[in-house]
């Protein structure tokens, strides 16, 4: 007998047919169904195994790229503050530049920007209009359940996936 889980299913396979061609005792068939159930049953249950370790690690993978990216926003937010310190001083020195042997410290004056205080009183030719389009797919869904064509849209059977409790 073969050893891979695969393999032992498709033995399995192929014993199912050499049954419904009538080779085998009931005696016979008893005890190769059963010794293939099992042996099948150990390789899923390794499998399992395997599968539940790599599930931990994604989980601890998850929390450690939580806790790097928790750290990066901390040193961003460090770089912004130190910035703004020497920003600061550069200006209650009343200095537009300072040059180091290694750095030059400029101030610059940032371009305008826009602030909107109030969308609703801005003039229509002024304001850009979206138009967002999604169908709802849970209206075409219970429309086709009940009989009606749906042009453009139909449903299809997901694929199966495995449960395991």
């Amino acid at each position: 007998m073969t050893t891979t889980a695969i393999a032992l299913a498709a033995d399995y396979d192929a014993l199912q047919k050499l049954i419904e061609a009538g080779d085998f005792s009931p005696e016979d068939i008893a005890d190769t169904l059963e010794g293939i159930e099992g042996e099948l049953g150990n390789k899923f249950d390794s499998v399992m195994v395997h599968v539940r370790n790599l599930e931990g690690q994604a989980r601890t993978l998850d929390e450690e790229a939580r806790r790097l990216t928790e750290r990066k926003r901390s040193f961003e937010g460090q770089v912004k503050h130190l910035k703004k310190y020497i920003l600061e001083c550069l200006l209650k020195a009343d200095l537009n530049s300072l040059k180091t042997t290694k750095n030059t410290f400029s101030t610059r004056q940032n371009p305008a920007k826009v602030i909107i205080d109030n969308e609703i009183l801005l003039p229509d030719d002024l304001v850009d209009v979206q138009t967002i389009t999604a169908p709802d797919k849970k209206a075409i869904k219970d429309a086709i359940e009940r009989g009606e064509t749906v042009p453009g849209a139909h449903i299809e059977i997901g694929e199966r996936s495995l449960q395991v409790r």
